[in-house]
């Protein structure tokens, strides 16, 4: 049976057992991927993943339960199963209801690639080769540690008890390596990098280049005094120190569970005014783009902040049936075998007007992080750990690599603590479109 097929399917046996609601969701996912280790390729392989969740609601209790098998018989037992579960289940008072079916938009462009569709292990190994080859022709300095390169198409379909009926095809197109450069005897930090692309529209060669480009910027490092003072987040450091608590914070289950810092904020300003940022799950080419999410419910887009104000929440079904609101279609699952959670789908932030080395003019004292080991704390904003990749700017200039430097602040005061906005956005892993950003007052700590 097609994916679409087998949540009809699903959606009738649940309906001939008793179940007052259902919702089945199912996916199927095709991934051809190479490894690289120690600049060698290790594994070529074709993993091919599908399965079947199934959501049953009975007197306001829930039961779910999945199975990788799409045959008749599997997806009737997994129906039994929900509804078992959701007899036995405690009611939830703050159940409403699964979402009703609405017109869906357009597909947004891009989010479907037959080329990458059609890619064979060799052709991804291809592409590593590329990748790989840069790395030597940039700088004989550089080499490999690990990598890898994937090509994914997946299909989802989604089916409910009232009336939902949808299905969508994605492609996408990663790769990363890690780098690391040697000279005399000194061995240089590692240097992470990589591309993510729904279409074929992904360079290979320029992932190796930059790759060893960063690691051989890092040889010959230097320590640096303490200080308090600016540092430049490249946009995969700004993603997981700014934007991971903002994703946390804007996510209305940890509102209605009281654990956003940015509860009862609506309205208030909490960030500079030049901070924009909307969710959206229209976005051409958007790595997290699609038609509906993860409950067949349209996507959008979804102010954030405007100017520094915080304009709104993120919310799935019932998050929204809780407020008496519409769902701002971010129901999200990482699988089959998972209940939809609340997630973005392509955060955006607004790009501004400076290139980065225009950026980095304006640093009197301050550093560059390219990649950040440490802890962030959703909940409270707080920020810790290692800035590597860094180097140390003094009158607007790079003046030499940093050895391993501790930097520490929170996220929320950061945001307000910005001094510009720079306008090379990239797509990060996480479903973020970042520039680089340049806070201030962070705490810079030499080992």
């Amino acid at each position: 049976m097609s994916l679409q097929t087998s949540t009809q399917f699903a959606m009738k046996a649940c309906e001939k057992l008793g179940a007052d609601e259902a919702e089945a969701y199912a996916q199927k996912t095709r991934i051809t991927e190479v490894v690289l280790e120690r600049g060698e390729i290790q594994s070529e392989r074709i993993k091919v993943q599908q399965g079947i969740g199934v959501r049953v609601v009975k007197k306001k209790g829930l039961g779910f339960a999945f199975s990788s098998d799409l045959t008749k018989r599997s997806i009737e037992t997994t129906c039994h199963n929900a509804l078992t579960l959701a007899r036995t289940s405690i009611p939830n008072p703050d159940w409403v209801s699964l979402p009703t079916a609405q017109k869906l938009p357009r597909a947004p462009t891009g989010i479907f690639d037959k080329d990458v569709a059609a890619l064979s292990g060799n052709d991804v190994l291809s592409i590593a080769i590329r990748a790989s080859g840069a790395v030597k022709k940039q700088d004989k300095r550089a080499e490999i540690d690990d990598g890898k390169f994937s090509a994914v198409v997946s299909e989802i379909a989604v089916s409910n008890s009232h009336g939902i009926n949808a299905t969508q095809a994605g492609t996408l197109l990663t790769g990363f390596l890690v780098c690391l450069a040697k000279e005399r005897g000194e061995v240089s930090s590692m240097a992470f990098e990589y591309d993510i692309s729904r279409s074929m529209k992904f360079s290979p060669e320029n992932i190796g280049r930059s790759g060893a480009e960063k690691a051989v910027a890092s040889l010959r490092p230097k320590a640096t005094k303490s200080f308090v003072g600016k540092v430049v987040l490249d946009p995969d450091t700004a993603a997981d120190i700014l934007l991971s608590p903002m994703i946390f914070s804007v996510n209305a289950d940890n509102v209605q569970r009281r654990r956003s810092a940015w509860m009862g904020k609506l309205g208030e300003k909490v960030a500079v005014q030049q901070f924009n940022v909307i969710d959206n799950g229209l976005l051409p080419n958007g790595i997290g783009s699609s038609i509906f999410d993860a409950e067949g419910v349209p996507r959008q887009k979804t102010s954030i902040l405007t100017k520094g104000v915080l304009k709104g929440f993120l919310h799935n079904s019932f998050t929204a049936n809780k407020e008496k609101r519409r769902s701002t279609g971010n129901a999200s699952r990482e699988n089959y075998n998972t209940l939809p959670t609340v997630f973005a789908s392509n955060l955006v932030v607004e790009p501004g007007k400076k290139k980065l080395d225009e950026i980095i003019s304006m640093v009197d004292k301050g550093i560059i992080v390219r990649r950040f080991s440490g802890n962030v704390r959703p909940e409270s904003g707080e920020f810790s750990g290692i800035a590597k990749q860094a180097s140390y700017i003094e009158r607007g200039e790079i003046k030499h690599p940093l050895k391993e430097t501790m930097i520490s602040g929170n996220a929320f005061n950061a945001l307000m603590n910005i001094i510009t906005i720079g306008r090379e956005t990239r797509p990060t892993f996480m479903n973020s479109y970042v520039p680089p950003i340049l806070i201030d007052k962070v705490n810079i700590v030499a080992k």
